[in-house]
């Protein structure tokens, strides 16, 4: 059983559709470490148009759907990507807040990539609006090792999609379907057999380790996210 990555997903909207495509040329960035949660508002606007106050309430413009997550990347690890800066994985962020001028029109038009949040079966399109980057984390020689990226995407209408996700492994009859789980992020100092006692659960500390991809169990970096439940049916010899 491997975990499911988040993927920040460039996108597009072809003339004349509604529904979104993967851009041509470019590739999924998969998250470093899954969100703990996902926070989804929808909102309409009531439109009276001098309507009887009985139906006012009725009448209501597109509205607009909004995707909150907060996603952390560390560097400082040994199985790090990039060893010296960590804003080398959260330009990949960024690059969402970049504008293109459209010059095509009477007055200049800017217009940014538009971005599909995707997790399993879940999947927001829209754009990225704003992106909060925390910096928590230094080396001795002033590099950030450590961020946690706030991102908020928004599109106009009530967007409520689903997808099939193909890769995913029908859980046991009375399992909980994966993605449902409570991921518990680690302290400083924390080992994955301190989270185990701490959760009081029956695990084998060392398939919690080993499902999850942790290397070296014995070292947790802070803010790992670690899901607890999936070595519950899982015993590893050794």
């Amino acid at each position: 059983m491997t975990l499911e990555k988040a993927k920040l997903i460039e996108i597009e909207w072809p003339d004349g559709q509604n529904e979104a495509m993967p851009k041509k040329g470019t590739k999924p960035v998969a998250v470093q470490f899954n969100p703990a949660s996902l926070k989804v508002a929808y909102a309409n606007q009531v439109q009276t148009n001098d309507q009887s106050t009985s139906s006012a309430m009725q009448y209501v413009g597109k509205g607009d759907s909004k995707l909150a997550v907060e996603l952390i990347f560390d560097v400082s690890g040994a199985a790090a990507t990039d060893v010296k800066d960590v804003r080398r994985m959260t330009q990949q962020v960024a690059y969402f807040m970049s504008t293109t001028e459209d010059t095509s029109g009477e007055a200049p038009k800017y217009t940014v990539p538009g971005l599909r949040f995707q997790w399993g079966s879940f999947f927001f399109d829209g754009i990225l609006v704003s992106m909060d980057e925390t910096l928590d984390l230094w080396s001795e020689d002033g590099n950030p090792l450590r961020a946690t990226v706030s991102m908020n995407l928004s599109q106009p209408g009530i967007q409520f999609k689903f997808s099939v996700n193909a890769k995913a492994t029908p859980p046991p009859q009375g399992a909980t379907p994966s993605g449902t789980q409570p991921l518990t992020a680690a302290v400083q100092g924390g080992t994955v057999q301190g989270m185990v006692a701490s959760a009081g659960i029956q695990a084998d500390w060392k398939a919690v380790a080993s499902l999850n991809g942790i290397e070296n169990p014995r070292n947790l970096t802070p803010g790992t996210l670690v899901n607890l439940n999936l070595g519950t049916k899982v015993s590893l010899s050794g």
